[in-house]
């Protein structure tokens, strides 16, 4: 009867490991409410099966909405006091989701403190979770319990199946268990790329130590521009199928933003010494494998922290487009620092892209209106009695002037230039 059951539970670990990898979204956000984070002191926000872009001036609190998102997926690195007194000095916030899960409504609802450092990062101290389930008849709420974000996090990372004793018990064996492990694998992959992330390519490094990409903990510390190099190499050695997608969609014959990208591998020897006793020295010999990324450029072999910071940049976010496998991608301001041929392709990238996986976008470009349609835009503004305000076009605008905006389009202009004439003023 045991064997019975751990070849059960074995096989209910496969079929959730495997769901963390399918290509196709099991999972998306219907709609998100947030209450009292920073300027969000009670937005609502309707999201898009597939693409979903927020546009508004700066200030409105688009960056509000896309972080407070990542508190989801950083509740997996919190310190957890539950002393009251401190709990009660933090900042407070409440996060609601609702989840297309297997075509299952459910209902997320997290309780998070933190505080902000002087850096502006939220670092979090304590999270109540919470989900339930629409065609649950009872309607009752189920708790997650924090250490399974360290075990779906095990599972990702280690591409391990392997459950200790507590998530046996508490989480395979149940249906409700399993909707919550497939919860904690969305919120923790919660993706984003901000504007500023891979600016100045003179932070990228010339050359890695293979031993870099084999260590994951020294892959998840390092900073951005180094982890876009320790990646790509990882896609060129471990799969040539997926790096040759990417590099045909850069290369000339993509949308020719580089000419080619590649990666050559040394071994320098290098000798160390160990003293055992005042008379005995030990000389040891070691090998150190260096990799050396290389990027060609109108002919031109350059390192990658010689690039231009819209080619680095552009590169980049490209590279993440096509490989992150995550259900949920917050891209914040993608059109910094990418002239508009170039901002074009990777706007049209964005929308093919998101056949595959959800994706959110912030923008105050009318550039990237001009490429969007209008059931793919939220309208962000924001009041000091009511804070950051979200409607969808269609809602935000009346339905004569809806109808007004659907005939220009198809007769004088564009979104963008729509925006620009203060057509969307009347919200």
């Amino acid at each position: 009867m045991l064997l019975i059951e751990i070849i059960q539970a074995f096989f209910v670990l496969l079929q959730l490991y495997l769901s963390l990898y399918r290509n196709i979204p099991m999972i998306k956000i219907k709609k998100i409410e947030i209450i009292n984070y920073r300027s969000c002191f009670d937005t609502t926000i309707d999201v898009q099966e597939n693409l979903t872009t927020l546009i508004g001036i700066n200030g409105v609190g688009k960056s509000n909405i896309l972080n407070s998102l990542q508190l989801l997926k950083r509740t997996n690195r919190n310190r957890f006091f539950h002393q009251p007194a401190i709990q009660e000095s933090l900042k407070h916030s409440t996060l609601k989701l609702d989840l297309l899960i297997d075509e299952i409504l459910v209902v997320i609802k997290a309780d998070i403190y933190f505080e902000t450092n002087e850096n502006n990062i939220d670092e979090i101290y304590n999270a109540d979770i919470r989900f339930r389930k629409s065609n649950d008849i009872e309607k009752k709420w189920c708790t997650i319990d924090v250490d399974l974000f360290g075990y779906v996090e095990r599972m990702k990372f280690l591409k391990k199946a392997i459950a200790d004793k507590k998530i046996q018990d508490e989480y395979l064996t149940s249906e409700e268990g399993q909707t919550a492990i497939k919860i904690v694998g969305f919120l923790s992959g919660i993706s984003y790329y901000s504007a500023t992330q891979f600016a100045d390519p003179t932070r990228c490094p010339v050359s890695i130590e293979y031993d870099d990409v084999n260590r994951l903990g020294s892959i998840r510390n390092k900073d951005t521009h180094t982890k876009f190099i320790t990646d790509s190499y990882s896609l060129f050695k471990n799969d040539k199928k997926a790096f040759s997608r990417f590099l045909n969609t850069v290369n000339q014959e993509g949308i020719g933003l580089i000419d080619d990208f590649s990666f050559f591998e040394h071994s320098l020897s290098s000798n160390s010494y160990h003293v055992k006793l005042v008379s005995s020295i030990n000389k040891i010999e070691k090998n150190k494998n260096i990799i050396i990324p290389s990027v060609i450029v109108d002919g031109t072999t350059l390192a990658p922290n010689q690039l231009s910071e819209g080619t680095f940049k552009s590169l980049a976010l490209i590279f993440y487009i096509l490989t992150d496998s995550n259900d949920l991608l917050l891209i914040e301001e993608p059109e910094v620092c990418v002239h508009h041929g170039l901002l074009s392709s990777i706007i049209e990238l964005f929308k093919i892209q998101s056949k595959e996986k959800q994706i959110i976008i912030s923008t105050h470009s009318d550039f990237v209106l001009d490429k969007l349609q209008p059931e793919n835009i939220v309208l962000v503004n924001k009041s000091v009695e009511k804070g950051t305000k979200a409607k969808p076009l269609s809602k935000a605008l009346s339905a004569h002037d809806y109808l007004a905006l659907k005939k220009y389009l198809q007769t004088s202009g564009n979104l963008g230039e729509y925006w620009k004439e203060g057509g969307f003023e009347n919200d």
